[in-house]
């Protein structure tokens, strides 16, 4: 399609859905991950995928890689801010300190240096996409602050830039998923995943490529008068 897609936490769960979808459509995509190995067995051997091993959370390291995954008039049609972690910490445990920072660093600084890595490259008309969490809009008891704070200001990120980018035809917009089948939300659900199950009103958790699929639509041509949205995937779990 002339351009390429950027994607980032590109290795595994949501992100590695978000790539396989857009190579099938058409799409050179460029994957970022933090470690080497989470993007080796991915994607088999497509010529159109380039492996970029960053760490979001360092935005002058993720700008350089991109840079040299990029030939120097190339430009990006789409940008998927992916990469996160979810740890918790109750507010007065001894550790909250330092899980407040690592998950706003990944979460939410990792989304800010993303989009201000490609928003240099990326073309009239092309695509940002943010994956924030159901938690950026409502709360949860156990220690999840740190999370869903870092979602919820992902949220305001998105909505300025879709006014920022606007004349350039840029959309940007958020996608909010519920419990997501990936190894991050099995982690987290743990021995109570039938209870989380039970309470989704369509009664399981989301596919990651039922994820992609959206963010494939947000992407597409469809949605070229869609912006500053943040649309969720939750199977009736989050009411707006």
């Amino acid at each position: 399609m002339g351009a390429v897609a950027v994607v980032t936490g590109a290795g595994r769960g949501i992100g590695r859905a978000v790539t396989d979808r857009l190579l099938r459509d058409g799409r050179a995509v460029v994957a970022v991950g933090r470690r080497a190995e989470s993007l080796e067995a991915p994607f088999c051997d497509d010529r159109r995928v380039r492996r970029v091993v960053a760490d979001v959370a360092d935005g002058p390291a993720l700008s350089a890689a991109l840079e040299a995954a990029l030939r120097p008039d190339e430009a990006i049609a789409v940008v998927v801010a992916n990469a996160g972690v979810c740890r918790t910490a109750l507010l007065e445990a001894p550790d909250a300190a330092a899980v407040w920072h690592d998950v706003l660093a990944t979460n939410l600084d990792g989304a800010f240096h993303t989009l201000r890595a490609a928003g240099p490259r990326l073309r009239p008309g092309g695509r940002a996409v943010v994956v924030s969490s159901g938690l950026g809009k409502m709360g949860r008891a156990g220690g999840y602050a740190a999370y869903a704070a870092s979602k919820h200001g992902v949220l305001g990120l998105v909505r300025c830039l879709a006014h920022d980018w606007a004349p350039r035809r840029i959309t940007v917009n958020a996608i909010c998923p519920g419990w997501v089948d990936t190894d991050m939300a099995r982690a987290d659900a743990g021995d109570q995943r039938a209870a989380a199950e039970a309470r989704i009103p369509l009664g399981r958790f989301v596919h990651p490529d039922e994820v992609a699929d959206l963010v494939g639509f947000l992407t597409g041509p469809g949605a070229a008068m869609i912006t500053g949205q943040a649309y969720n995937i939750s199977g009736g779990e989050l009411g707006q």
